[in-house]
């Protein structure tokens, strides 16, 4: 049962509230001001109930105090004098939930104070669920935090040793071996390719998590990256007889960003395109005004439900673990599932954004925007 204190000066009238409420509350009652105060910090109360006028303080007073030291308290100010600069008082100073005239009716006193008491549970309820909200984003952010550290220090450890059976794969090979064994060597040489490439990415991601990059910042043009970009997906397109539609705004379009970074997000939704659209299918590769860069295809395209997943690191949107292959860009290859979240870090930390549209079975079409210098 919640505690409420009344507080008044004349015996009679603390009497009258106590009986109307006793029903409904715990009641403790206070004679003047300085015992309600006394009494607030000794025990915890719900709401409070103060008349007006009061010998050692007027009721606004004594609510206005109760504001500052306990605002979880609902106040109720019970007052003969509906003047309205006293009310405007107990609003503005006290922050009077609500207020009652004498003469009071009990019925009308205990549905306030039943309403009052309403209040203060919803009010603890959601104090609970806002404490239960800020532990649960401390622990999301710790858990990032680990992620990033994870992935730092995967990169780390299997950076060496990927290194080392590369070097070691090109020393056999470079030995008169059989057919058969340079079947093998090539196998391995595809495999180890495709392990760079994901501890690559695990470094990426890992360094963007934790914070742990800075941008080395100059002006470049867009469309002379995309150019070059380009270039390096034909000779891919041509195998795979990958229509690939390029349409580049022949007009400068400069920002100053880290050419490096934007050019491996734009990378790598580009080899996301060419790895999920069958052979023959269509390609699309467009600058277009204000620094928007348009990848389409029309490839598997991607369920609605996991749409809003794709740009988070080892995404289920990826598919099944058990299918990812270790082609570069066969139909079908997938990675680490870290590709566009890389993307999505590298471009808003140029302050761009980066938005998808898919229809499964239909394709993508990724829009990148950059904040591209104006010129006159």
């Amino acid at each position: 049962m919640r505690t409420v204190m009344i507080v008044d000066d004349e015996p009679a009238s603390r009497r009258a509230v106590e009986r109307a409420l006793t029903d409904d509350c715990r009641v403790v009652a206070a004679a003047g001001g300085a015992e309600a105060l006394q009494c607030l910090a000794a025990e915890p109360m719900a709401l409070i109930v103060s008349d007006q006028r009061m010998p050692d303080m007027l009721g606004t007073r004594l609510l206005e105090e109760c504001t500052l030291r306990h605002p979880e308290v609902v106040r109720v100010l019970l007052t003969g004098y509906t003047e309205v600069d006293t009310l405007l008082d107990a609003i503005n100073a006290g922050h009077v939930w609500a207020y009652v005239t004498k003469p009071w009716e009990p019925r009308d006193l205990r549905m306030i104070v039943r309403r009052g008491l309403e209040r203060f549970a919803a009010d603890v309820e959601r104090r609970g669920l806002v404490a239960e909200l800020e532990s649960a984003c401390a622990r999301a952010r710790q858990e990032a935090e680990g992620k990033g550290r994870l992935l730092a220090l995967a990169a780390h450890e299997l950076g060496t040793p990927v290194h080392v059976a590369a070097n070691a794969v090109e020393l056999i090979a470079a030995t008169e071996t059989t057919e058969a064994a340079q079947r093998w060597i090539e196998a391995a040489r595809g495999a180890l390719e495709w392990l760079a490439r994901g501890v690559g990415q695990l470094h990426h991601a890992g360094r963007w998590r934790s914070g742990d990059l800075r941008l080395s910042k100059a002006p470049f043009d867009l469309g002379s990256m995309l150019a070059d970009l380009i270039d390096c997906y034909r000779a891919v397109a041509a195998r795979r007889r990958l229509e690939l539609d390029v349409s580049l705004d022949p007009r400068p379009q400069v920002i100053d960003g880290d050419r490096r970074w934007i050019e491996c997000a734009v990378a790598n939704v580009l080899s996301n395109a060419v790895r999920f659209t069958p052979d023959g299918g269509h390609l699309r590769v467009a600058l277009e005004e204000d620094g928007e860069i348009v990848v389409g295809d029309d490839g598997i395209g991607i369920a609605a439900h996991l749409l809003s997943l794709v740009c988070e690191p080892f995404s289920a949107a990826g598919g099944e673990i058990a299918l990812h292959g270790s082609g570069q860009f066969d139909f079908g290859a997938r990675g680490l599932g870290l590709g566009l979240a890389v993307a999505k870090a590298a471009i808003e930390a140029h302050g761009g954004r980066i938005e998808l549209q898919s229809t499964l079975g239909q394709g993508t079409c990724v829009r990148i925007t950059l904040p591209v210098e104006k010129t006159c």
